[in-house]
């Protein structure tokens, strides 16, 4: 079966980290018309191999609505967040200075989220993230951010409750958890990796769970197979990206591997399949998460423009909380009382090599849900705030 790497991947566009005005010509902002989108991004840094694909995700929604929304053109601009949170604060006040944004998504990692909604915070200025830290709908919670993924503790529940009803048998479980926000946070519900691997062989675990990303995904799976641990062992990603990473391995070292995932681009929606269907034709590849979830914020965020009929933070804001709608994970509500996204979350399962059709055919989506809630207990959000 032929695989595709990442380089491969990218290598269809090229990416500058800079305005992109989307064949929008350019609009004096004296005239107060168009709306400035800042997407906040990593095109260098760890991930800077994301950044072009989260750019890719809010192009395509902000294509969709053909470059204007409520009568208004939509200039999009992007700047690097370098993967360092002082390089993310930086930049986002300096567009907000230069640019007179009002609008931010991103950025990828929840270390860079969790600096940058502190500027929304102090700027008022709305901020949509995708990620794993609890805290952007917990404890650091504020009226101008919003988390577009599913909160960890659904998320883990849809994954381990789900894996166990399938393997019922596989009790021993191995954990491996990054020492970064949103690795904490998913642990608290359920790059060389060689020490922690020879010692996940010796507890000679049934499920060996990563609760890390990026490249360390890719080096503790290898190294697993390294060490004999899989296939036989089952390898789970419980806060996965799903198709970036797939590209990576090749069928054999994706044998039993499990992710739970936001997005994956064979999921059933109305909204989904049409991303989708408009991503594949312009990329020659399928979305990740990392661009479906750029996209499903920025649409979001355009319905939300429309809903208000007005581009202001606190009437976005305004539109988007408690509002039940469907968009790219299905059926969505927005928690008026933390600004999390309660949506569904994926369980996927790697198809054994002779079972793909073709080179993308990485998984089988086995689980998908939003619930159980995380109870109002146990989030730390205890105060929205105003506007």
């Amino acid at each position: 079966m032929k695989t595709i790497t990442r380089r491969q991947f990218l290598a269809t566009t090229t990416v500058t980290a800079g305005a992109s005005l989307l064949g929008v010509p350019a609009i004096g902002t004296a005239q107060g018309k168009e709306i400035v989108m800042l997407g906040i991004w990593p095109f260098t840094g760890a991930f800077a191999d994301v950044g072009p694909l989260l750019d890719r995700g809010m192009k395509l929604a902000i294509e969709e609505w053909n470059n204007k929304v409520i009568g208004r053109p939509i200039r999009y601009i992007t700047r690097d967040d370098e993967t360092k949170a002082s390089s993310a604060t930086r930049r986002m006040e300096e567009a907000i200075d230069s640019e007179g944004v009002k609008i931010v998504i991103g950025p990828w990692s929840s270390g860079m989220a969790l600096a940058c909604t502190e500027v929304a915070k102090r700027r008022k200025v709305f901020y949509y993230f995708s990620g794993g830290t609890e805290d952007i709908a917990g404890k650091r919670c504020h009226r101008y951010a919003f988390n577009w993924a599913a909160s960890p503790y659904t998320a883990m529940h849809v994954v381990v409750d789900n894996y166990m009803k399938l393997n019922p048998t596989h009790k021993r479980w191995y954990m491996f958890v990054s020492d970064v926000a949103f690795g904490w946070s998913v642990e608290k519900y359920t790059r060389e990796s060689s020490g922690f691997v020879s010692k996940a062989a010796a507890a000679k675990p049934d499920v060996l769970c990563l609760l890390n990303a990026g490249q360390d995904v890719i080096v503790s799976i290898r190294e697993a197979h390294n060490f004999g641990l899989a296939p036989k062992v089952t390898l789970l990603n419980s806060w996965g990206v799903g198709t970036e990473d797939f590209m990576q391995l090749d069928a054999k070292t994706r044998e039993n591997f499990w992710v739970g995932t936001n997005a994956y681009y064979g999921a059933s929606t109305p909204v989904a399949k049409k991303m989708a269907e408009m991503y594949q034709a312009k990329y020659n590849a399928p979305p990740g998460y990392a661009p479906c979830a750029a996209y499903g914020m920025a649409r979001l965020t355009l319905r939300a423009i429309e809903k208000a009929n007005s581009a202001e933070p606190g009437d976005i804001i305004r539109a988007l909380e408690n509002w039940e709608t469907q968009d790219w994970p299905g059926k969505v509500w927005v928690n008026p009382k933390t600004h999390q996204t309660v949506r569904d979350f994926f369980l996927l399962r790697c198809k054994k090599p002779d079972q793909m059709k073709h080179q993308f055919d990485f998984a089988d989506i086995v689980a998908v849900s939003g619930d159980p809630r995380m109870p109002d207990t146990l989030n730390e959000c205890k105060d929205i705030g105003q506007l």
